[in-house]
C-alpha cells in the first residue's frame, strides 16, 4: 500500500522532471541559430482609405526584395506560405507620390519570430486618380455552334445584365460594355443555367462586382419540315421595275 509520504515524493519527482524538460526545451529554442534570407520579387499592393480616390496604375516597382532574419524553421514556413507587402494610404495629398516602405507593412503570416532587416528598394511611387463607379451592361460571346440535333427555343437569359465597376475615372468612363468569357457551344448538350466569368483583361486597377454572370439556355430537338404552297412576294421600291419571283 502506497503511503501519503511516498505519493508526495513521487508527485514531486514528476513535477521536477516536467520542470527540467521545460527548461531544456526553452534553452533549445533560445540557442537555435539565427539565419538570414532574402525573399525576392515580393508583391506590393496599395490600399487607399479615401473612397473618393483609387490607384490608377500598379505601384512602381510592384515587387521588391525583402531581407529577413530569424530561425530556419520560421523562414522555411514563410517560404511555404508566401509573403506580401500591404501599403496603406490614409489620405491623398497629390496624384503622384513617393512612399517610404515600413517594416510593419510586411505580412509575415504566423511567423512572428522573423525580423525585417531591409527592403530594396525602400520606397515606391504611387499614382492616384479620382474614383468612379458605374453600372455597365454585359456583352455575351459564344464559340462554335449549337449541336446539329439541337436548336435554341428561346432567347438567352443573361443575369445580371449590368455589373458594377469601380476604378480610375479615366478608365471607367471609357468602358461601354463588359465582355463575358465566351461560352463554347460544344460544352452545351442540354438546357440549363451556365456560369461564365467576366473578362477582366484590360481592366487593371478596377474592381468588378459580381465577377460572374449566368446564361439561361433553352434547347429543344431540331425539327425540319417542308412547307408547301407558301407564296413569295417581292415589292419593288418606287420608280424601280417590277420584280418577278421564280418560283412564286
Amino acid at each position: 500500500m502506497v503511503t501519503s509520504k511516498q505519493a508526495l515524493v513521487h508527485n514531486g519527482l514528476l513535477k521536477l522532471s516536467a520542470l527540467a524538460l521545460s527548461i531544456f526545451l526553452w534553452a533549445l529554442v533560445q540557442t537555435e541559430p539565427s539565419n538570414r534570407e532574402t525573399f525576392t520579387a515580393v508583391p506590393v499592393s496599395v490600399h487607399v482609405a479615401d473612397t473618393a480616390w483609387t490607384t490608377s496604375a500598379v505601384p512602381s516597382p510592384s515587387q521588391i526584395d525583402v531581407r529577413l532574419g530569424g530561425t530556419a524553421r520560421d523562414i522555411i514556413r514563410l517560404a511555404r506560405e508566401g509573403m506580401s507587402i500591404r501599403v496603406p494610404v490614409a489620405s491623398v495629398g497629390s496624384r503622384d507620390t513617393v512612399i517610404s516602405l515600413r517594416r510593419e507593412w510586411v505580412d509575415l503570416g504566423e511567423s512572428t519570430g522573423l525580423i525585417v532587416e531591409s527592403m530594396v528598394p525602400s520606397a515606391i511611387r504611387v499614382s492616384l486618380e479620382q474614383a468612379q463607379t458605374r453600372l455597365i451592361p454585359v456583352a455575351t460571346r459564344f464559340v462554335g455552334r449549337v449541336h446539329d440535333q439541337l436548336a435554341l427555343s428561346a432567347p438567352i437569359e443573361v443575369n445580371p445584365r449590368v455589373i458594377r465597376v469601380r476604378g480610375p475615372r479615366s478608365s471607367v468612363m471609357n468602358i461601354d460594355s463588359l465582355r463575358l468569357v465566351a461560352l463554347d457551344w460544344s460544352d452545351v448538350a442540354r438546357s440549363g443555367v451556365y456560369t461564365v466569368a467576366v473578362d477582366t483583361i484590360g481592366l487593371l486597377g478596377t474592381s468588378v462586382v459580381p465577377m460572374t454572370a449566368t446564361l439561361g439556355v433553352r434547347l429543344e430537338d431540331r425539327v425540319e419540315r417542308v412547307l408547301d404552297g407558301i407564296s413569295v412576294q417581292a415589292i419593288a421600291n418606287p420608280g424601280e421595275p417590277e420584280l418577278i419571283v421564280n418560283p412564286a
